[in-house]
């Protein structure tokens, strides 16, 4: 069956630079603010508020990474230009601390054999009990050791467990897996360095740190796209991912995935026309997993069972 008329896909499909520039401009933006009034605060005195003023830049801050924008540039269906798409995606996953050669390797297989065997982000995801709440709704401690850990091994040429067909020892996704934590972990080292030199060091929480604050949001958004379901079909993505209608600032940030159907279905549509997709995909086909509001995503993972009492 064809749900989208070859113009109507064209159309979906086109890449539009004014579109990306608007998003990065709002985003950076709203970063600086939240930035900027944190400081004001803590040059005040006030500590406890300046805290609080930095919180929406960190809870936003994660959204850079693969669940958010960066998935995006990873799918080179931001800007018009591949280099510039693939440069942001990289800088990105620094920034999250995140292995951007994995993603590169495990994200491809991800999108052809979706929750079937050997896809690493199908994997059935722990419970989140009483402790690792208050760990996601504070600083993630146990986070950000784990991506510490993740990336260390990976720099010395140890592959993820479960994942190691992707990383064979000695093939060019193996180097490359290699070679981009050991930058990854150069980089973030570099920046904490030249923060504290010049004694900037509260820029060391508001950057080098700021990806494990407040994970709450960017945490539950990534799980509830695939929580609970089991594969059935090949290209059954109804079936095997989730949507959700959320509140436009959180759509916003993070990058529409929110339409997650819609985006398997069209990895190819840039994130800023898969509301209108998903609009034109909802007159054609059945969406059993569709909800509306954020509240409705918590109310369905604690129903399947995600968190522990």
């Amino acid at each position: 069956m064809h749900l989208l008329a070859r113009n109507d896909l064209i159309h979906l499909t086109r890449r539009s630079n004014g579109a990306a520039i608007r998003h990065w401009g709002l985003r950076l933006a709203f970063h600086i603010l939240f930035v900027l009034l944190s400081l004001f605060l803590l040059e005040k005195g006030f500590i406890g508020w300046a805290l609080l003023a930095l919180l929406p830049h960190c809870a936003a801050f994660s959204f850079l990474g693969w669940t958010g924008i960066g998935h995006e540039l990873y799918h080179n269906s931001v800007f018009t230009h591949r280099a510039l798409n693939r440069f942001l995606f990289r800088i990105c996953s620094i920034l999250t601390w995140s292995n951007y050669s994995y993603f590169e390797a495990s994200h491809v297989y991800h999108h052809r054999h979706t929750l079937q065997p050997g896809d690493a982000e199908g994997l059935p995801h722990p419970k989140i009990d009483g402790l690792t709440l208050l760990w996601i709704l504070s600083f993630d401690l146990p986070g950000f050791i784990r991506r510490l850990r993740i990336l260390g091994t990976n720099a010395f040429g140890v592959v993820p467990s479960g994942v190691g067909a992707l990383f064979p020892l000695g093939s060019k996704n193996h180097n490359s897996l290699v070679s981009a934590a050991r930058v990854v972990l150069a980089c973030q080292l570099q920046l904490l360095l030249t923060f504290a030199l010049f004694g900037a060091w509260y820029l060391i929480l508001a950057v080098n740190l700021a990806p494990f604050v407040l994970t709450f949001f960017v945490r539950t958004l990534a799980i509830y796209q695939h929580y609970g379901l089991t594969y059935q079909a090949h290209g059954d993505y109804a079936n095997l991912c989730r949507t959700a209608i959320l509140p436009r600032f959180m759509a916003f940030f993070y990058a529409n995935m929110n339409y997650h159907v819609e985006h398997h279905m069209y990895p190819s549509v840039p994130f800023y026309r898969l509301p209108e997709l998903s609009l034109r995909l909802r007159e054609k086909m059945n969406f059993p997993h569709l909800v509306f509001g954020y509240s409705q995503v918590l109310r369905t993972l604690a129903t399947a069972g995600l968190f522990k009492s």
